[in-house]
């Protein structure tokens, strides 16, 4: 438990070691200290660990930061329990000197735990939110062994961190299939935050018919969904149930504004590996 985790010196900018060390920007979290400038890099030492026990309460905001203002409508708690339960699988990312973690990987078999509460309330918000690809999501669940994959990470965590994160938990999920546990996944689900540009009168807070990106311009809210995208073998976009922010247009009077909102992709487990290489080529 808390074994500190194994960093490979390539699997980060040029300039990282072993050790884990590695840069990030200051950004308007910091806008208070007159020490700190927006254009500052600072250095940040951290570390890949097992999951403890005392990670629970740091497990749960980054948890209902997945399902964004529709969070309420799972048991967080269940999910925080069951990642930590299975603490060989995932990591998490705690800096130099602290004990919660700023970021953390894992993944949760759905049929593994079909039964559990939280597993029911996604599968059954998931089928709610896929609009005409319903049906092909809901046969991929009852056919297939699919993992509920999670990568949250606080704002200002480089995103080169998930490149080894990932790798990492793709091995150690062949030592446990080879072990003969339920982690061969075929397909992973990943819930991708999104902005999406609305208009500024715009308070439907339904599903939107078609595909993604009709309604205006799309951004991601993390550099690394954009290309872990291009190998997904289904997607579909959502807004959430319970808005519970107007988009900025509302505020600013401008004609148009960006609405939060989330993509779903399913991945077949053949991506994984291109995946990888992808994130290595674009975030190195």
């Amino acid at each position: 438990m808390g074994e500190k985790r194994r960093h490979d010196s390539d699997s980060g900018s040029g300039s990282e070691s072993d050790t884990g060390k590695g840069k990030q920007a200051a950004t308007e979290d910091y806008s208070d200290s007159d020490s700190l400038k927006s254009n500052e890099i600072v250095d940040v030492d951290f570390d890949f660990f097992d999951f403890q026990p005392a990670d629970f309460h740091s497990l749960k905001p980054m948890l209902a930061a997945s399902f964004g203002d529709d969070s309420d409508m799972f048991n967080l708690s269940e999910l925080a329990d069951m990642i930590l339960y299975q603490n060989a699988i995932g990591s998490t990312v705690k800096v130099d000197g602290e004990s919660d973690p700023y970021a953390f990987m894992s993944v949760l078999g759905m049929k593994q735990h079909k039964d559990r509460e939280a597993i029911r309330q996604v599968r059954e918000y998931l089928l709610k939110k896929a609009g005409r690809q319903r049906d092909q999501l809901g046969k991929l669940l009852d056919a297939s062994n699919v993992g509920l994959l999670f990568n949250e990470r606080v704002v200002n965590m480089p995103p080169q961190i998930v490149v080894p994160m990932l790798r990492m938990l793709m091995e150690e999920t062949q030592r446990a299939v080879d072990a003969h546990e339920p982690f061969d996944f075929e397909y992973f689900v990943l819930l991708c935050p999104m902005y999406r540009e609305v208009a500024a009168d715009d308070s439907d807070t339904e599903e939107p018919p078609g595909k993604p990106g009709q309604e205006g311009l799309d951004a991601h809210g993390r550099v690394e969904d954009e290309f872990i995208e291009e190998f997904a073998h289904l997607k579909f976009d959502f807004k959430f149930s319970k808005l519970k922010r107007v988009a900025d247009a509302r505020n600013t009077f401008a004609d148009t504004g960006l609405l939060p909102s989330r993509r779903c992709l399913v991945i077949h487990r053949s991506q994984i590996s291109p995946i990888i290489a992808r994130l290595e080529s674009v975030l190195e």
